[in-house]
C-alpha cells in the first residue's frame, strides 16, 4: 500500500485516502505539548489493511519527534498506546 498520510494541521486531522475512500484520525490540542487523539475512523470499505495502525503510528511518530505527550479517547489508539511500550512512555 503506497497512499500517503497527510497532516492538516489546521483541522487537527491526519488522513489517508485508498481506493477513493478516506481513513483519518482526529486529534484535538486540550493544553501546550499535548495532543488528545479523540477518533479513527476507516470505513468498512478499506478497512482490514492496517490503516489504523498506520494513522496512529504516524501521530505517535509526530508527537515523539515534537517532544510532545498524548492523551485518548479514541478506544482503538488508546489500545494499540497501552500494548507498545514506546508509545505508552508518550501518556500524559
Amino acid at each position: 500500500m503506497s497512499a500517503e498520510i497527510t497532516h492538516d494541521a489546521a483541522r487537527q486531522r491526519y488522513s489517508l485516502i485508498l481506493d477513493g475512500v478516506e481513513g483519518y484520525l482526529t486529534y484535538e490540542r486540550r493544553q501546550p505539548g499535548v495532543r488528545h487523539i479523540t477518533h479513527t475512523i476507516v470505513p468498512d470499505a478499506i478497512g482490514g489493511r492496517g490503516i489504523g495502525k498506520r494513522l496512529v503510528n504516524r501521530i505517535l511518530d509526530d508527537i515523539k519527534a515534537d517532544g510532545e505527550k498524548v492523551t485518548s479517547a479514541c478506544w482503538y489508539a488508546s489500545a494499540l498506546i497501552d500494548k507498545t511500550p514506546a508509545w505508552a512512555a508518550l501518556k500524559a
